[in-house]
């Protein structure tokens, strides 16, 4: 018991001893050189404490070790604590001796100089060390065979920043754990875990890197070396913004393993100096583009590299490389040199693609795309590319035919032989079949008719139903290509399933249906912001469905045409609203306003009809028919976001010319109509309007506006028109010149006609009238059947409520003159009086109480009568 007392005791003691001794500024002198001399850099401590139970222990409250002035001023290397275990023997023969160093929350700055050397290289101690020469430090004697002699260090939460030169570089590693040990005189063993880590930018899941494996000391520059790295549970994302700082907007996992060796390789063979040997394998999975959603048959790719990294050079060569997807994979080879210049090159000596791995990979990135839709088909290829542009040594595909299965298709399409190749610098891809058969043509007979029964075993093959052929050639070295496409189809409805089924719906609104035969070709070169098309598609016998129209549009005859991408429309006969139409639309849009269409049309139509024209707008059409008939007519993308469709419409800009042998509104006809016609910002006008009406000439403009409600304005004269031949005024004769303006607003025949509001003049010469004698009835009193005459008259009139308004119309007639006066209804009925215009030989007016003639009820029959009213004389 009492030795145990006085062993306590003397611990204790010495704890104390201790404790006052390493506050002594000669012990954390000694102390301090004692770090330095271990690290081989200066180092700058914090407050020094010591234990001497359980196990004799160094702690020091934060510590920073200095850099190599040819590395930088900055720190290479700072903590927030450094416990070091010292080891029995050391202190029993009177100097201290570090057994294992551990940092928590360390923080290291490696730097890679201008001339390719990292400052790490000479951080870890030597094994030996020669025996010292010179004056003997102070404190107490230390042997030189251990004043280098570290076992262990050991990191916890740590930091590790990367610096090139001066340059801090954004990518580093955090939460760094682990240990470098010292296995061996001069062999280090590494065990580290770190999350990698980017300055600025949000990371998610970069998994966990781990490092295992030994290196030797710095006296070789830590060669030989053999390092393993395992690195899974690793977001594609992640890697992206590590990388460049940016979301590539790739999805998916990775899991990479790595070997790496210099010196001597795991078989004990010897490398050359300087040359890491290198093994790479990595697995991606669930791959598919960020705004899709995750599937089961997303893309998994391995990747398989071995080769040789030469630092010294900053060259790094696979010389196998392999990629393996589930039915595909390729075998070559790679090089990058990563020097002043970078450069890159790869070689796929063999490639065997399988169609149903490329449609997984194209589901991934596409979206919307059919569930149906698979192709079975084989591909050879090798080739041979680098650099950036793409430089193509050599490049060779090919395949021996196979189909693609479309979803709503009922045939397969049968993808002919496919070869493809280098010729100098143009890679020339072989025109490729691709086409679809039906039965021939002719009713499908019972399988029990006699016909059946009498036809020859051997039938004739089916004919191709719908065929395409597309080509491609590519300059590499000018950068310049064309894509060849010629199509011959009996009915177009196919192609749109198909570009639908691979999520690409050229019809938005509108559907077409009949034959077409096309000759398109899409080249591209530096100098063009994106490739344009030019060719022509023509249509027989074709039907087109749009949004806003009731009826579909029949084309017989019709041509599409590109010239540089400048679209252009030939119509050789097609009927829609209730005509033919024939003519051409041309696109004349400036290249450098893209955002504004603007168009070129010459039309003509064999007849128009306002009431065919209601039909095919209305009701279904109404009430925004503009806005879903132009952008569907003009490729407008519904719901994609980029614009509405009045958006659409406010950037078009069409003018032209429009003609029709004949017009129909309501009751007016009018023959040889002819305008020039400008639509823009929601805007239609129709300037230099003439016509035939009635025998007479009409001119005049009209005024359109589509939003937010739809307003018409019109102004019109008219001149030298035959009264006789207006169906409201069938029992008048004379001509007739006069003005007219009209407006109203809404969509349909009926709202149309209950806003129509409006008014004019009109002057007549000579005027005559069947079927009472005015004057004869207005002096005797009574109705007397005949025909009246004037000389001339004139006066307004005025629209509003479904009837024209007769102001007061003035005929000069021989002996007297008669005033006209009433309405006529849209419905051809009407009441309108006839009533003597009597001069006074006074100042005054005078009135007097006369008979007028008044006509009432439908104007091919009204009943005439005489009716007793007061009449004013007029002032002489």
């Amino acid at each position: 018991m009492k030795v145990a007392i006085a062993t306590l005791a003397i611990l204790l003691g010495a704890q104390i001893a201790a404790s006052m001794i390493v506050r002594t500024s000669k012990m954390r002198a000694y102390l301090t050189a004692r770090l330095e001399r271990t690290f081989g850099r200066p180092v700058e401590v914090g407050q020094f404490s010591v234990q001497i139970l359980p196990t004799p222990q160094l702690d020091v409250a934060g510590v920073t070790i200095g850099e190599d002035p040819s590395f930088g001023r900055e720190y290479f290397l700072r903590a927030d604590h450094l416990d070091a275990s010292l080891r029995w023997l050391g202190l029993l023969r009177g100097h201290f001796e570090f057994g294992t160093i551990s940092l928590t929350r360390p923080s290291l700055i490696l730097v890679r100089s201008p001339n390719g050397r990292w400052n790490l290289e000479d951080w870890l101690p030597r094994a030996t060390a020669t025996p010292a020469s010179g004056p003997r430090p102070s404190g107490p004697s230390q042997s030189a065979e251990t004043a280098n002699h570290l076992r262990k260090i050991k990191f916890d939460d740590g930091r590790i920043n990367f610096k090139l030169g001066d340059e801090k570089r954004p990518f580093a590693f955090r939460s760094v754990s682990g240990s470098v040990e010292q296995v061996s005189p001069g062999r280090w063993q590494l065990q580290l875990e770190a999350e990698p880590w980017r300055s600025g930018i949000e990371l998610q899941a970069t998994g966990l890197l781990q490092v295992r494996g030994d290196v030797a000391g710095t006296s070789s520059r830590l060669q030989p070396a053999q390092i393993r790295v395992h690195w899974d549970r690793v977001s594609l994302a992640d890697i992206s913004r590590l990388i460049t700082g940016t979301d590539s907007g790739v999805r998916g996992v990775l899991a990479l393993d790595g070997e790496a060796s210099i010196g001597t390789t795991p078989a004990g063979e010897q490398t050359a100096a300087g040359k890491w040997k290198f093994s790479l394998a990595a697995r991606v999975a669930q791959v598919h583009r960020w705004d899709l959603t995750e599937r089961n048959d997303n893309p998994q790719i391995g990747a398989r590299l071995e080769g040789v990294w030469d630092v010294a050079a900053g060259k790094v060569r696979a010389e196998e490389m392999s990629v393996e997807l589930p039915h595909s994979n390729l075998h070559g080879s790679a090089e990058v040199e990563i020097a002043d210049l970078p450069r890159w090159s790869l070689r796929v000596d063999s490639a065997a693609v399988m169609g149903q791995d490329v449609v997984a990979c194209y589901r991934a990135y596409q979206p919307d795309v059919a569930e149906g839709l698979s192709i079975e088909q084989f591909f050879r290829g090798k080739a041979t590319v680098s650099g950036w542009p793409l430089q193509w040594s050599s490049a060779e595909i090919s395949s021996e035919g196979g189909l693609l299965r479309v979803a709503g298709v009922a045939a397969p399409l049968r993808i002919g032989a496919l070869a493809g190749g280098m010729k100098g610098q143009q890679f020339v891809l072989e025109p490729v079949r691709i086409s679809t058969s039906a039965t021939a043509a002719g009713a499908v007979q019972d399988a029990t008719s006699k016909d059946e029964k009498q036809a020859p075993k051997s039938q004739p093959a089916q004919e191709a139903r719908n065929i395409a052929e597309v080509s491609i050639s590519e300059n590499f070295e000018a950068r310049e290509g064309t894509l060849h496409v010629n199509v011959q189809l009996a009915d177009v409805t196919d192609v749109f399933r198909v570009t639908k089924a691979f999520g690409y719906s050229l019809n938005y609104g509108w559907e077409l249906s009949g034959a077409a035969t096309a000759t398109m070709e899409r080249d591209w070169r530096p100098d063009a912001a994106e490739g344009r098309w030019s060719g022509t598609i023509r249509l027989s016998r074709a039907e087109l469905q749009t949004a806003g129209l009731n009826e579909p549009i029949r084309i017989e005859d019709g041509t599409l045409g590109w010239q540089q991408g400048q679209r252009s429309v030939t119509i050789g006969k097609a009927q829609a609203f209730g005509t033919n139409w024939s003519g051409k639309i041309e696109d004349f849009s400036s290249r450098a306003v893209a955002d504004e269409p603007r168009w070129r049309f010459q039309l003509h139509a064999d007849r128009l009809d306002a009431a065919e024209l209601d039909r095919w707008f209305g009701p279904r059409g109404r009430p925004s028919w503009l806005e879903r008939l132009l952008p569907a007519l003009l490729g407008g993308k519904s719901g994609s976001g980029i614009t509405n469709a009045s958006e659409l419409l406010r950037r078009v800009r069409a003018e032209g010319q429009l003609e029709a042998d004949s017009l129909t509104i309501e009751k007016l006809k009018i023959a040889h109509a002819k305008a020039r016609v400008e639509i823009r910002a929601l805007k239609v006008h129709a300037g230099e309007i003439e016509g035939q009406w009635a025998g007479g000439t009409l001119r005049g403009s009209f005024q359109g506006v589509f939003s937010p409600k739809p307003g018409y304005e019109m102004a019109a004269e008219f001149e030298g028109v035959n009264l006789a031949q207006l169906p409201w005024a069938s029992r008048w004769g004379g001509v007739a010149n006069g003005k007219l303006r009209l407006t109203t607003e809404g969509v349909g025949r009926e709202e149309l006609l209950r806003g129509l509001t409006g008014g004019g003049e009109v002057k007549l010469s000579p005027v005559e009238f069947r079927g009472w004698d005015v004057e004869a009835s207005l002096e005797t009193g009574a109705v007397k059947a005949g025909e009246s005459r004037w000389t001339s008259g004139e006066g307004k009139f005025s629209i509003e409520n479904r009837e024209l308004v007769l102001a007061g119309i003035q005929m000069d007639g021989l002996r007297v003159k008669t005033k006209v006066e009433g309405t006529i209804g849209f419905g051809q009925e009407g009441e309108f009086t006839f009533a003597p215009l009597v001069s006074g030989k006074r100042a005054g007016g005078e009135t007097s109480v006369k008979k007028i003639l008044q006509a009432s009820g439908p104007l091919e029959a009204p009943k005439a009568s005489m009716v007793a009213v007061a009449i004013e004389k007029t002032k002489q």
